[in-house]
């Protein structure tokens, strides 16, 4: 298959440098950004690789002009990476079917360097109970299902029986395999590495040159490879191809091989391009390679990339967001600002801004260093403060264990409570540093409740009616003079 890439009739005049200066766009890191929605050949009724007509049949008709997606920019394929999803492709004015889409490869090669899929250590797919990795493989004989890995010796679910090889069933009842009828009827799934259900029947697919694979959360290819339309066939079949050299179609997550960038052309398909390196001009579409966010793009057109993400430099764009959205930045810092005007800065100190947490969205709280703790202020935007102390605000918990106070306080009052005084009556009980009591008081009180619903608090103890005092086991817990520790109930008689 061959590209032709849209740079080699490109030229510059001068005067085009002169809208280098006005407007923002975003653009920045991998993950953000994906081509415009269109039509692709198994929605508009076209064939696919293996010759089957697709189950709907007859001329599909184009949509609407498919608008560019978010910024993002190309980089380099990593060895063993995470699955890439599907792209899609875009639909010309004329109503013709959809361009070149991308499909994910498994964002690396094998331990081999071949095509081959495997399941390595370091990624997070082809294990049980995680997606399925590149062409349906799952790890250890597992079954991939609804884009899921199901354990060999483990039931597909259904009726479909248990896992073996990567088929469901045994015998006349087996599917999900090469040769196999597809589980679930005509219109079901495959459960086997590198197989695809067509006309009822699962066939080979995700090889160069091959069918590309499909089903609920599949990556259609073997890694270097992606799901594109080939220049001679009208763009109506798809086929795993190479992907993310020079000219070549953009890989899974729009990464490239290289220094090269995923570029993004208001019509055609994404491609991987020398362009949009730190201090040169932005790739079509404002993209820039890993490390650079494009500045001064308008309508996707122009623009410089400059370095971002670390102390002092403009926010890397985040995933899927705009120039509005709140970007990115290395660990130790914040993107702090708005619009056009954030810049990542130190965070989690005293007075900084609040760290990201780790998978937060944009209302989780963040994180600070130790001995201080995020609070949101009246403007919505979060900084930290010492924690701790007496009136302070109470510490997050590590690993989400309870909130702390320094030795001798309490945490009370709500999620956000506040540290203060306890041991004495009718105080909070003080924390047992061990862990092994339920709380601490001071001499002449037990950690009680007063009613099920109630907190624990310090109550005086050892007279008639009372908790016996002490922690230990109930026969060493003591009384006032003349009365005894109950055994059943810890209670003075």
């Amino acid at each position: 298959m061959t590209h032709k890439s849209w740079l080699s009739n490109l030229s510059w005049p001068c005067t085009a440098l002169l809208v280098l200066t006005a407007g923002c766009g975003g653009s920045s890191t991998m993950q953000s950004g994906s081509g415009g929605a269109g039509g692709s050949s198994m929605t508009d009724g076209s064939t696919d690789k293996a010759g089957n007509a697709d189950s709907n049949g007859g001329t599909g008709t184009g949509g609407a002009i498919g608008t560019a997606g978010a910024n993002g920019a190309g980089g380099v394929i990593a060895t063993g990476g995470a699955n890439g999803s599907g792209g899609t492709g875009t639909v010309d004015a004329n109503g013709s079917g959809g361009g070149t889409g991308t499909a994910g490869s498994d964002g690396g090669t094998d331990a081999s360097g071949t095509g081959g899929v495997g399941v390595d250590a370091g990624t997070t797919c082809g294990g049980t109970g995680q997606p399925c990795c590149a062409a349906n493989t799952c790890s250890a004989g597992g079954c991939c299902v609804n884009g899921g890995c199901r354990a060999a010796g483990a039931t597909c679910g259904g009726t479909l029986g248990m896992c073996a090889s990567g088929v469901c069933g045994t015998g006349m009842t087996a599917c999900g395999g090469v040769g196999d009828a597809c589980c679930g009827g005509r219109n079901g799934t495959c459960t086997a590495s590198g197989a695809r259900c067509t006309a009822g029947m699962c066939v080979a697919c995700g090889a160069s040159g091959g069918a590309c694979c499909q089903g609920a959360g599949v990556t259609a290819c073997t890694a270097g490879l992606s799901c594109q339309t080939t220049a001679g066939d009208g763009g109506m079949v798809q086929s795993c191809e190479a992907c993310g050299a020079m000219g070549q179609g953009c890989c899974a997550g729009n990464t490239c091989t290289g220094a090269l960038a995923c570029a993004n052309p208001p019509t055609g398909a994404r491609t991987c391009e020398n362009c949009g390196a730190v201090g040169g001009a932005c790739c079509p579409g404002a993209i820039c390679q890993g490390g650079g966010r494009c500045v001064g793009a308008v309508n996707g057109a122009g623009g410089m990339c400059e370095a971002c993400g670390a102390g002092g430099q403009v926010c890397c764009t985040a995933a899927g967001g705009g120039v509005a959205a709140r970007g990115t930045c290395d660990t130790g810092f914040a993107c702090t600002g708005v619009g056009a005007m954030q810049a990542c800065t130190a965070c989690g100190g005293s007075g900084q801004a609040c760290c990201p947490a780790a998978g937060g969205g944009i209302l989780a709280l963040g994180t600070c260093d130790a001995g201080f703790a995020c609070a949101r202020g009246n403007a919505g935007a979060t900084s930290c403060r010492a924690c701790g102390a007496m009136g302070d605000a109470c510490c997050p918990g590590m690993n989400g264990a309870d909130a702390t106070c320094n030795a001798g306080l309490a945490c009370s009052g709500a999620a956000a409570g506040t540290c203060g005084t306890c041991g004495g009556m009718g105080q909070p009980c003080c924390p047992d540093p061990t862990g092994a009591l339920v709380g601490i008081c001071g001499t002449g009180f037990a950690c009680e409740r007063r009613n099920a619903a109630a907190a624990r608090t310090c109550e005086a103890c050892g007279a008639m009616g009372e908790a016996c005092c002490g922690t230990g086991a109930v026969a060493t817990r003591t009384c006032a003079a003349g009365l005894t520790c109950t055994a059943n109930t810890a209670i003075c008689n």
